[in-house]
């Protein structure tokens, strides 16, 4: 974890609503996983705003550039709009447990929608760097085909299936529905998107399956100390209230307990 003003280098958009924040260090990345976040002010020296919590899309370290897709969702994310190359930003990163993954994992989902994207779309590009033989298959769902985010989804050489609730893209109707209708067998199964779609999913991934739900929380801190973010998680029988920040945002699926 480390404290830096990062230097916008690029902020563009996606398309309505979405936008590809990079950022450059002036030392050199330390290194990051997949699941991983990033504390961030969004506009340039206003000490009396908080840092955001952004999901990691990815780090190019001989760049030392770290790209952040983003939504507009609020004030703070549509003033981020507005900040013009050059800025420098308040960032502190990484923060917290990313994705793990074993070696006899060759063939692996990735299920989400929204900014869940970022994190997965981070894991995606790391296990083909680890490994160009792994399977991957991701399956993203959004309400219509413009939250699939084209313009994100074609810099990666990846299999997409798509779900759209209006049907404009792929599968008619939601991820989970378009998952567990495939009748495809994953050796690892790895989510991250708002808590109902995951609570869903959790329900159809058998319980001895591997499985690790990245949570969307609102994380003040970012290092576990307000516990403004915590989560219902299962530990050795017991119901443990975890901060999403600091033992996550990274879990067991199973081991989540959604509706708590």
């Amino acid at each position: 974890m480390q404290y830096a003003k990062l230097e916008v280098a690029a902020n563009e958009p996606l398309g309505p609503g979405h936008h590809l924040l990079t950022l450059r260090a002036a030392d050199r990345l330390p290194e990051m996983r997949a699941g991983e976040f990033a504390n961030l002010r969004c506009v340039p020296d206003d000490m009396h705003s908080l840092l955001r919590p952004f999901s990691i899309l990815g780090a190019d370290p001989g760049k030392r550039e770290l790209e952040i897709y983003y939504k507009v969702l609020g004030r703070q994310s549509a003033l981020l709009v507005r900040t013009p190359v050059g800025s420098l930003l308040d960032c502190l990163f990484p923060l917290g447990r990313g994705f793990d993954w074993r070696p006899e994992w060759r063939r692996v989902a990735l299920v989400g929608g929204g900014v869940g994207l970022a994190p997965l779309l981070f894991m995606a590009e790391q296990l083909q760097q680890r490994d160009p033989d792994v399977e991957l298959t991701a399956y993203f769902g959004g309400n219509t085909e413009a939250d699939l985010v084209p313009a994100l989804l074609a810099r990666y050489a990846l299999d997409v299936q798509a779900a759209t609730m209006d049907g404009s893209a792929g599968f008619r109707g939601n991820v989970v529905q378009l998952f567990s209708g495939s009748g495809a067998e994953y050796d690892v199964v790895y989510t991250c998107g708002p808590n109902p779609m995951m609570a869903a999913l959790q329900a159809v991934v058998p319980a001895g399956r591997p499985a690790f739900a990245s949570l969307e929380e609102y994380m003040a801190c970012g290092v576990g100390a307000c516990l403004g973010c915590t989560a219902a998680i299962e530990d050795d029988g017991r119901l443990v209230n975890r901060p999403v920040c600091k033992d996550g945002p990274v879990f067991p699926l199973h081991a989540v307990h959604f509706h708590n």
